[in-house]
């Protein structure tokens, strides 16, 4: 689902949802995206984002991958638990676990995005762009496993 523009995302199991609201003190468009437990109401604030996120719920409702499209020339896919507080940059994770990729490294825009979770442990990514190394864009697919592999998806 897609924020701003959704109401809320609730995830398979009915236990968790999502939701986008404005804060009190922020100005300029920034909205929070926060995190509820259905059966007490209670909430907490995931990150808060200027332009829109998009989420995905992992079929058993134990992760929420999240795009935030930072800026027109960045996104990164941001992965979250609901029983931890904690968020995993999985685009550190790709740069940790395959080294300085070219195109991540010699392009102005790159955006890592979340395409779908292929099982409840799997996570498929897209990262493309466009820049001086590839002036006619790219994109490639990933695979990431949430005991913290990374490996390129076989199309």
């Amino acid at each position: 689902m897609n924020f701003p523009g959704s109401a809320e995302a609730k995830d398979p199991t009915g236990r968790y949802a999502v939701a986008a609201v404005a804060p009190d003190g922020y100005g300029g468009g920034i909205q929070e995206l926060l995190l509820k437990t259905v059966s007490t109401g209670q909430t907490r604030r995931l990150l808060a984002f200027p332009k829109s996120v998009t989420v995905f719920w992992s079929p058993d409702g134990n992760a929420l991958a999240v795009t935030d499209h930072r800026s027109s020339d960045f996104a990164t896919v941001l992965l979250y638990s609901p029983d931890r507080t904690d968020e995993i940059d999985l685009d550190a994770v790709l740069q940790k676990a395959l080294g300085p990729l070219p195109e991540r490294t010699q392009n102005q825009q790159v955006f890592l995005e979340a395409v779908r979770w292929l099982d409840a442990k799997r996570l498929r990514l897209r990262l493309d762009g466009r820049g001086t190394r590839d002036p006619e864009g790219f994109s490639e697919l990933f695979d990431y496993e949430l005991t913290g592999k990374f490996k390129r998806a076989i199309f």
